[in-house]
């Protein structure tokens, strides 16, 4: 009997080894879009739109996305997806975020910006893929890159008078 016991465990040991060594290929992230949604004296709401490539040969069962935005590196709003999303393998997909930021952190922000023609951002966060028991995993993501202040943009440089609204950047308008 002690040798069947010893038989299966050393197979359940091969068995959580080799799914441990299933883990997939973190998808890549780019910021496709920024809009401001709502302002006020407090706070602002933005829409981020993530577009998400999976590099896998299989699809990819996207549970959620959270992260941060940084512009400048000034930390300007976290957010998380409210739907899940599937990525057909080697394809992309798109993820739409509410973003809400405090006015403070904007209003620091406008006084980085005198002179610029151009502001960093980075986002980090997490990418939480499903699965059953061992295979559901929290992926890390991180992105960084440069906006151009031009546009709609501007709108946040100092003296336009005014910081609403950031209307949609299309991937021709990130350079990296």
């Amino acid at each position: 009997m002690s040798s069947l016991y010893r038989t299966l465990t050393i197979l359940l040991a091969i068995t959580l080894a080799a799914c441990a060594g299933i883990r997939p290929a973190p998808p890549e992230v780019q910021l496709s879009a920024l809009e401001i949604t709502d302002i006020s004296l407090s706070h602002a709401n933005f829409l981020a739109t993530l577009r998400l490539y999976n590099p896998n040969g299989v699809a990819l069962d996207i549970e959620g996305v959270k992260f941060t935005l940084f512009l400048n590196n000034i930390r300007i709003a976290n957010g998380q997806t409210a739907k899940p999303l599937t990525l057909p393998a080697e394809e992309s997909g798109l993820a739409a975020i509410r973003l809400s930021s405090s006015f403070l952190d904007l209003l620091q922000l406008t006084r980085e910006l005198q002179n610029r023609s151009d502001i960093t951002f980075r986002i980090a966060g997490e990418v939480k893929v499903g699965g059953y028991g061992l295979f559901g995993a929290a992926i890390p993501i991180e992105r960084e890159g440069t906006l151009p202040l031009s546009g709609s943009l501007n709108q946040l440089m100092p003296g336009t008078g005014q910081m609403l609204p950031l209307k949609q950047l299309g991937n021709p308008a990130l350079r990296q």
